[in-house]
């Protein structure tokens, strides 16, 4: 038969099948639409995993509470300031004046060391430099029997009810606080309060003009409420902008 006799095409010559071979190019078809969808999956995975790590599990930021005005100062002579900062504030409360206030006089007696004695030879000491006739008015108002060694080495908290004792004592007679000026006159020259600027507390050549020519802002000799308004406004600008 013939079909014997004849080589099929896809036979070689060793009777082996050879597979067909198709030459022409052949174009690839695209399924753009599959494409689409994989593409939207990612970005959503993408998307998902930016919201969950940057939103979801953003560590929060704690910020430290803002430290009372000149507290860095009290660092140096305090140790434990986290108890004096309260009882700034609880003897500002209770005298209806700005913390600030009481800091800024405080600093400008003492530079906030509780146990600081004056180096012009007044005895003052303490934080507001108490004098040896305040300190006896204070024991027979509290009942206590405080001698100068004992503010000396008191901590900064508890003299800080002295303070409040002896400003209480000057409000209850002179009337309220208005303004840091009137706060530090309390401190100072308490029969000051309510006088015109031009009223003179200390001149030449007086021994307490000595003691205290440093607060002679304009060095004519004599200590006015003029000079101590010029003073604390100079010194402490941020303490005398705050109102009541």
């Amino acid at each position: 038969m013939a079909i014997f006799g004849s080589q099929n095409k896809y036979e070689n010559k060793r009777g082996f099948y050879v597979a067909p071979t198709n030459t022409s190019s052949q174009s690839v078809k695209i399924n753009w639409k599959m494409v689409g969808i994989i593409f939207l999956l990612v970005a959503s995975v993408n998307l998902n995993t930016y919201w969950v790590f940057n939103f979801h599990f953003r560590p929060v930021r704690i910020e430290a509470p803002k430290r009372l005005y000149l507290m860095d100062k009290a660092d140096r002579h305090i140790l434990d300031t986290d108890s004096f900062e309260r009882k700034v504030h609880a003897v500002s409360s209770s005298l209806d004046i700005p913390p600030e206030w009481l800091m800024a006089v405080m600093y400008s007696e003492s530079k906030l060391n509780p146990a600081v004695t004056n180096h012009r030879g007044s005895g003052a000491t303490g934080l507001i430099q108490f004098m040896v006739p305040t300190v006896r008015e204070l024991n027979a108002r509290m009942g206590t029997a405080y001698y100068m060694s004992d503010i000396k080495s008191m901590p900064a908290h508890h003299q800080m009810d002295l303070v409040f004792e002896y400003l209480q004592t000057v409000r209850e007679r002179y009337g309220e606080f208005n303004s840091l000026t009137e706060l530090y006159l309390a401190i100072l020259y308490p029969k000051a309060l309510g006088q015109h600027h031009c009223y003179t507390m200390y001149s030449k050549p007086t021994k307490m003009y000595r003691q205290n020519s440093g607060l002679d802002e304009n060095k004519d000799g004599s200590v006015t409420v003029c000079d101590i308004d010029e003073r604390m406004q100079r010194l402490f600008p941020t303490a005398y902008m705050v109102r009541k």
